[in-house]
């Protein structure tokens, strides 16, 4: 099975979402109402697992308590994973400290209910390792990884894992990453539908994705496919 494990499915039309079966889609979330909707979604599609969260984007948008929204979601229902999640230095600096605050209560969440964190971090890779490690999170996703590649060696012997975006094919940085991470901490995602340099991204490139971290690792697109579905199954099952 083919891994997406990170996308917003609810941005996508009906249509679209029926032509990502076969492959595993990690829906994660934005807000209070993204993250009901991911739910709803996971309900009626068998191929999505759901994350809810506040995205550091939004933290200025919405009120603390909207944190104890999400954790009901992750009490009342087969919620395990949180996200979007995480610190952003790059996009939105501004608001650093309250996304700070907010993060901290999802970093105790993941810790008491052993829930597996999607993690954003532009330009906040280093300070967000160090979050997770100080609280021992478990279960950690560093998405869209294209932070210092003298990290990766620290984050991967956490036991953390690292996607690889499919803009793989556009992004230098990403190449670099996946010559980096080793197969066994390594997943693949889209972010869809997210546009970068003209593209949108979708989960259905990551039929393209897995063939060019083959050719990157030396090995068949078949092994790739193998090791990102077995770490998948660890972090989720």
């Amino acid at each position: 099975m083919l891994v997406d494990s990170h996308t917003h499915l609810y941005e996508f039309n009906p249509d679209e979402l029926r032509s990502f079966g076969g492959i595993i889609l990690v829906s994660v979330a934005e807000d209070v109402k993204s993250s009901e909707t991911v739910v709803k979604l996971a309900e009626e599609y068998g191929n999505v697992t759901p994350c809810v969260g506040i995205h550091p984007w939004n933290v200025d948008k919405v009120p603390p308590s909207d944190v104890k929204l999400i954790e009901g979601m992750v009490k009342g229902g087969d919620v395990r994973c949180l996200g979007e999640v995480g610190l952003d230095l790059k996009f939105t600096p501004n608001t650093i400290d309250r996304q700070r605050r907010f993060f901290e209560e999802f970093l105790r969440m993941a810790k008491e209910y052993d829930l597996v964190l999607n993690i954003h971090s532009p330009d906040a890779w280093r300070e967000v390792y160090d979050m997770v490690t100080r609280v021992d999170v478990d279960k950690v996703i560093f998405h869209w990884y294209t932070g210092p590649l003298d990290l990766i060696g620290d984050v991967t012997e956490q036991g953390y894992y690292i996607s690889v975006n499919a803009a793989l094919k556009i992004q230098e940085k990403s190449r670099r990453v996946a010559e980096v991470v080793p197969l066994r901490f390594m997943l693949t995602e889209s972010d869809g539908p997210y546009e970068y340099r003209g593209i949108r991204l979708t989960p259905l490139m990551i039929r393209e994705l897995v063939p060019e971290i083959a050719k990157i690792k030396g090995v068949d697109a078949a092994t790739v496919e193998d090791s990102v579905y077995f770490n998948y199954t660890k972090l989720f099952k």
